[in-house]
């Protein structure tokens, strides 16, 4: 399974960590904040103060010191002001937080709003209102699995669906259906309708798989072999009748926690839709590369 981690990058594998182990999602709040931010001054790098205060004050009691955090997220760097970086390890040696800045490494520079839609997306998943147990278990792993499948996060649900192939043998079909659902959207394969075909063999004798609605699930499938273009959208059966929030209601309530007065509303609706259009829409003022 090693293979599975060298694959993914740091973000990708933290994620996956997580949905084991979804109380420990606060530790995205600094990345999230730190996103949040630049959309607001335009600047990659920032006063580390403002993103500690930022990602902080809603968990008054986020577990660990942020530098143990930094270390384990692996995407930032502090620079002090004689322009020292600080970086990995390096981290841990910062005493005095004043007068610093940090930034995000390159590479997540590169593709800055999809990464920020990637943090938003994963912290929707974490916070679902499903019921966390304190280990990682057949039913739990299969809510975490779909949430992750239908807010198209189509790489991670392929190497979660593997793991749990090997974490769960004897319900490994389902699993199993989901990899290669998640692979026929990743991969340059979506013309071929023979991993669809075998999706539809590994669910043929299932009905309900711990509240998944398998069945709606097949139909949905066919009607991917025939030509309908539409995202497939996995079901709970308990579900089907109750209106669902999605990952943008979901995002604009703790992005209001975040933001203070800035993102409150008087009205509601209108607000709400202008706050989803404007919130992947680039600054007219360009983030800057230091």
């Amino acid at each position: 399974m090693l293979r599975i981690w060298e694959e993914l990058d740091r973000l990708e594998n933290l994620f996956l960590e997580l949905l084991d182990d979804p109380y420990k999602k606060e530790v995205l709040l600094y990345p999230i904040c730190y996103c949040q931010q630049v959309r607001r001054s335009g600047e990659f790098e920032l006063p580390l103060e403002r993103v500690l205060y930022c990602a902080e004050k809603p968990y008054k009691l986020v577990g660990g010191d942020w530098r143990d955090i930094f270390l384990e997220l692996g995407i930032f760097y502090v620079k002090a002001p004689n322009g020292e970086i600080f970086q990995g390890k390096d981290i841990l040696k910062i005493k005095d937080k004043e007068k610093l800045k940090v930034g995000i490494i390159n590479s997540y520079r590169e593709d800055f709003y999809g990464f920020y839609t990637k943090l938003l997306k994963y912290w929707s998943v974490l916070s679902s209102k499903s019921f966390y147990g304190n280990n990682p278990n057949p039913e739990t792993s299969t809510r975490m699995l779909v949430l992750t499948f239908n807010e198209k996060l189509y790489k991670e649900s392929k190497y979660y669906a593997e793991l749990l192939c090997a974490r769960y043998p004897e319900e490994k079909n389902f699993f199993e259906a989901i990899k290669l659902l998640a692979e026929f959207y990743t991969e340059d394969e979506k013309e071929s309708k023979d991993k669809l075909r075998k999706v539809l063999k590994l669910l043929k004798n299932l009905e309900n798989f711990y509240s998944v609605d398998v069945v709606k699930l097949r139909k949905d499938i066919e009607k991917l072999i025939n030509g309908n273009v539409k995202p497939i959208t996995i079901s709970f059966i308990k579900e089907k009748r109750k209106k669902r929030r999605g990952l943008f209601s979901r995002i604009w309530n703790f992005i209001k926690s975040l933001g203070g007065k800035r993102w409150s509303s008087a009205s509601s609706e209108a607000d709400y839709y202008y706050f989803i259009e404007t919130l992947l829409r680039k600054p007219k003022r360009q983030p800057t590369m230091n």
